[in-house]
């Protein structure tokens, strides 16, 4: 496993209408991975590959066509149910309840979200693009690691200097992001 360092930043205050579309993807990611929770358990689905096989038809006419949409729930999901069964070992109230996502979070990788110096760029179920820039504050705080992650990557390619992106919402017109950055990528000069 490669050595990771989250890097931890604040958006601007999003409009009205950018709230208003990340709000909705919040809710639609909260039911997809909830769904893909229920199903997993009830499939007694062991692996990642045979849970996308089972799903992926019925995730399609639910929730989003894309693959990597779905590759992303499934990931949330199962590192959920991990989550739930390790807590269930010491919590009593825990054990026999099934797991369960709390909306809020966004968790996503490339190219259903991309990085650059002054933002993230979520990409919607209908292909439209949904810009959520940083604050002046964290980006100056952190730009010479982010120039260090996008130095090298191509127009178009996954860059391999960043993993998955979470997205949380803190309902005060504002996000909270944080990128999962490969250390050797912040190191590299």
């Amino acid at each position: 496993m490669q050595d990771v360092e989250i890097l931890k930043l604040l958006s601007v205050a999003l409009t009205r209408d950018k709230q208003i579309l990340l709000e909705e993807e919040l809710q639609k990611y909260g039911a997809a991975t909830n769904w893909t929770i229920r199903q997993i358990l009830k499939q007694r689905l062991s692996s990642r590959t045979k849970t996308l096989e089972a799903l992926q038809d019925n995730f399609a006419d639910k929730y989003d066509k894309r693959r990597k949409y779905l590759e992303d729930v499934v990931k949330t999901a199962s590192v959920e149910i991990t989550q739930h069964r390790l807590l269930a070992e010491t919590v009593r109230s825990k054990r026999d309840k099934t797991p369960f996502f709390k909306p809020g979070r966004l968790i996503f990788t490339q190219p259903l979200v991309r990085l650059d110096e002054k933002a993230v760029t979520l990409t919607l179920s209908d292909g439209g693009l949904l810009p959520i820039p940083f604050d002046k504050r964290s980006r100056n705080r952190l730009a010479e690691k982010l120039a260090a992650i996008l130095r090298g990557s191509k127009e178009g390619e996954i860059n391999r200097n960043y993993g998955r992106i979470r997205i949380t919402w803190n309902k005060e017109g504002f996000a909270d992001i944080d990128i999962r950055a490969v250390r050797r990528a912040l190191m590299e000069d």
